[in-house]
């Protein structure tokens, strides 16, 4: 009866609202307890008890309080979002006392709660194992509902499945895992349209030996005064595919196709993308073709860029190192070009050396990095990685692409103010006190934050970075600036240096560069423009991008992982590049195989005091002096390979800044 005196009320909601509160982001540590870190980058301690109701990422408001020793901590009040909401997870059966349980461990290195678990799924066809990989939501949440639950609603694949990397990756992002059905009454819709008969031009394909989905082609001439005119044919997928099919709508869903190690999902049907559409060697294709002049000194000129419906005859299917041994070395194994392909490559090279060049000093030269290429052997386990630099096929490709990229974005920007333009803004605008501070101690005068937000500008900084001979001033500027968009209107694209550019090149790969040859068509047929895509799907074509860039990384950090599990015993010593410095340690890529590997402090030095992990700088300082910054490359061995988590632990292989390194070993039994 005195808990429910209007008086007593009254004094405990007063008491509550003078309470300090906070809101921030759960973060958890392998030792039970936890941070709540929040937007001012205050971070609060969460003890063990309070951390089982709670999940790494969850956003939470907690009451602020000062334990025995004057830590100020956070006591968790109430959930303002969770960090699980639909996701991927292993089951575990439990049949102890005749009672049949299920527990599901979401895939995520950070969360290693176990929750019991409902089957919900519609179809129950598949029986449930543990270990099988199945898609889940989370209905409760301790915090809020006193306990943690899930729901299963869709089984993903057996404990045992060799493909459960592709497959796992792909269902945990929502990503398809087939192309779509070729629809039974796909027909050619442009066969009625004119098209110049460019057939006896000796345009040629330059691809990698696998590939199928070949959707340019390249001819080019020179002219006596050192001009050249580059032609570009690219594929015709608009042609089957009618703006208001089911196919195009499944394609404007997809918006890419997807590119994984040893697979691909196209976003068209493969009898398109991989035959009717793909410009394949001694097969007439219609195309959609543009004649691009470029001056001697390199400029496009895309004002007299001239586009037309065409049909072509590729006259050689050209593989990337075939082609560079033949142009760096003067002959290459099992390539023999005719005369006319010899002479198409000859003036390529002289072009994409003009064009480099011009971009060199009007834009800015690309870092040559490494792809990493993975081999697989038949049964989907990686065999070998190939490390490939771009070398003079790769760049020829490049700098012809770019060039019909700039030539589309002027136009569609001129004739329609209006397509799908690849954009980027640049620094962003938070950062650029941080940038003008950085450029001055790097020694880049003249600076300021109105001339950052230019092309010319920004394009200055980036040459000075790529000049130097350290890549840390490039790594530092590339943390400050925007994340690229796609655009339904023109805006400059800053990383490029270029005012407007909008894919079209590979409309068999991006529902983006559909849409753009609809409107190049439009302009050639003088005909209605086609309907741009809402706000919403501008949206989905930016997630989609995003989603298959994440599903590509987990399936290549998946077989990394096996991969490399021998190297722990062999103490393979390996070099390394500092791509990232945290709170905790360094995370490196290893420049043998492009695996990405953690150091944590504890593998450092045992001193903690002696040591500083600079996130603002990207610099580790030991006893206040720089010992390390972002892009040196240092010897590391790994230590640990986690399958559960897909990480890799390393450690030095030298001691860093005079500190006596720790014994790995050691360090393991600590942690663990």
């Amino acid at each position: 009866m005195l808990f429910d005196d209007p008086a007593l009320k009254a004094l405990k909601q007063s008491f509550d609202s003078q309470k300090e509160r906070a809101e921030g982001v759960v973060r958890a540590s392998d030792r039970g307890f936890g941070f709540m870190e929040t937007a001012d980058r205050d971070s609060y301690f969460i003890t063990p008890q309070d951390m089982k109701n709670l999940l790494h990422g969850d956003k939470i408001s907690a009451i602020i309080t000062e334990d025995n020793q004057g830590r100020r901590q956070a006591q968790p009040e109430t959930l303002v979002e969770s960090a699980l909401s639909v996701f991927v997870g292993r089951i575990t059966i439990n049949s102890a006392e005749g009672r049949r349980r299920i527990f599901v461990t979401p895939d995520s290195p950070t969360i290693k709660n176990s929750f019991v678990c409902d089957d919900h799924r519609k179809d129950k066809s598949a029986e449930l194992h543990s270990g099988d990989w199945v898609r889940c939501r989370l209905t409760r949440h301790a915090l809020k509902d006193k306990n943690f639950r899930a729901e299963i609603f869709e089984y993903i694949t057996s404990a045992a499945d060799p493909k459960a990397p592709w497959t796992v990756s792909l269902r945990a992002l929502d990503l398809p895992l087939e192309c779509p059905a070729l629809p039974a009454d796909l027909k050619f819709n442009d066969q009625d349209l004119p098209r110049e008969d460019l057939t006896a031009l000796p345009f040629i394909t330059i691809d990698s030996e696998k590939t199928k989905d070949m959707d340019d082609a390249l001819y080019i001439e020179k002219k006596d005064d050192g001009s050249f005119v580059l032609f570009t044919a690219i594929a015709d997928p608009t042609g089957y595919i009618d703006e208001s099919s089911p196919l195009n709508a499944e394609a404007a869903k997809r918006a890419f196709s997807i590119y994984l190690p040893g697979r691909d999902i196209p976003m068209l049907p493969r009898e398109l993308s991989d035959d009717l559409c793909s410009l394949r060697e001694g097969v007439e294709r219609p195309v959609l073709c543009a004649r691009i002049p470029v001056t001697a000194e390199g400029a496009v000129l895309s004002e007299r860029t001239v586009f037309t419906l065409a049909t072509i005859k590729s006259q050689g299917k050209l593989i990337y190192n075939q082609v560079s041994d033949f142009l760096e070395k003067g002959s290459a194994e099992g390539f023999v070009p005719s005369d006319a392909v010899k002479a198409q490559l000859e003036i390529l090279t002289a072009f994409t050396q003009v064009r480099d060049a011009y971009r060199s000093s009007h834009a800015a030269p690309f870092r040559n990095r490494p792809d990493y290429e993975f081999v697989l052997t038949e049964d989907g386990a990686l065999d070998h990685i190939e490390v490939n630099y771009r070398r003079i096929a790769n760049q020829i490709v490049e700098e012809c692409m770019i060039t019909a990229n700039i030539a589309c974005g002027d136009t569609l920007a001129a004739h329609f103010n209006a397509g799908i333009f690849n954009t980027h803004k640049g620094f962003d605008a938070g950062e650029l006190q941080d940038v003008l501070d950085l450029l001055r101690h790097e020694g880049f005068e003249g600076a300021t934050a109105q001339s950052l937000q230019t092309i010319e500008g920004f394009s200055a900084v980036r040459r000075f970075a790529a000049a130097q001979e350290s890549g840390y001033l490039d790594g530092r500027i590339r943390k400050m600036q925007e994340y690229s968009q796609i655009s339904d209107h023109p805006a400059p694209h800053f990383a490029l240096g270029l005012k407007n550019y909008a894919t079209w090149t590979s409309p068999i790969r991006k529902y983006g560069d559909m849409i753009n040859h609809r409107l190049l068509k439009a302009l050639i047929l003088k005909s209605a423009s086609p309907k741009l895509p809402d706000d919403e799907t501008l949206a989905s074509m930016n997630q989609a991008r995003r989603l298959n860039r994440q599903a590509e990384r987990a399936v290549r950090d998946w077989l990394y992982v096996d991969y490399l599990r021998p190297d722990v015993e062999k103490k393979t010593v390996f070099h390394a590049e500092i791509f990232d410095v945290v709170r905790g340690g360094l995370r490196l890529s290893l420049q043998e195989n492009g695996a990405m590997i953690f150091i944590p402090s504890s593998m450092i030095t045992e001193d903690r005091t002696a040591i500083e992990f600079s996130v603002n700088t990207g610099e580790v300082l030991v006893k206040g002096q720089c010992a390390l910054r972002l892009a040196d490359v240092i010897e590391v061995r790994l230590v640990e390979i986690n399958r559960g988590t897909r990480s890799i632990l390393g450690c030095p292989v030298n001691p860093v800044g005079g500190l006596m390194l720790p014994d790995p070993q050691a360090v393991l039994a600590r942690r663990k």
